[in-house]
């Protein structure tokens, strides 16, 4: 347990890590209601069409959970390995850029596995007003 817990907070795990604590406070706002889960789908609608509509905080935090687990593996392989020096430097900075495409895979495909499931939310969710037509948080009228 202690050899998880020490490669939890070095390079490059730990900065994941600290991610995925970030990550976690967001959804603890949801949680207590002080947070909305598409909050940030408005900021980035490529992304979201590229993820065929799943919401940007989900994207994200299966991105983070993804690097993260595959970053703590790779770390205690290297480490069982006795990975040190340059060597172990320059392996180390390859297992970031891995386990961020390794991640952004594996949120790419339950994406399209979830289109597929449930195909009438494919699209992005357009927010409404009251009046019926389409919100716009720059616009003159919808600031306070």
């Amino acid at each position: 347990m202690g050899q998880v817990v020490d490669a939890a907070v070095r390079f490059p795990t730990g900065t994941l890590t600290s991610a995925l604590v970030v990550a976690l406070g967001f959804w603890l706002l949801v949680l207590l209601g002080r947070a909305d889960m598409r909050a940030f789908d408005d900021d980035a609608p490529s992304l979201t069409r590229s993820l065929r509509g799943m919401p940007v905080a989900v994207a994200a935090s299966a991105v983070i959970v993804s690097a993260w687990l595959v970053s703590l593996a790779g770390t205690v392989l290297m480490d069982l390995a006795h990975l040190t020096g340059p060597g172990g430097a320059a392996a180390r900075v390859a297992l970031l850029a891995v386990c961020t495409l390794v991640a952004w895979l594996v949120t790419r495909r339950c994406a399209a596995s979830r289109a597929r499931r449930f195909p009438g939310r494919s699209g992005p969710q357009q927010r409404v007003a009251a009046s019926g037509t389409p919100y716009d948080p720059g616009s003159p009228r919808t600031r306070g």
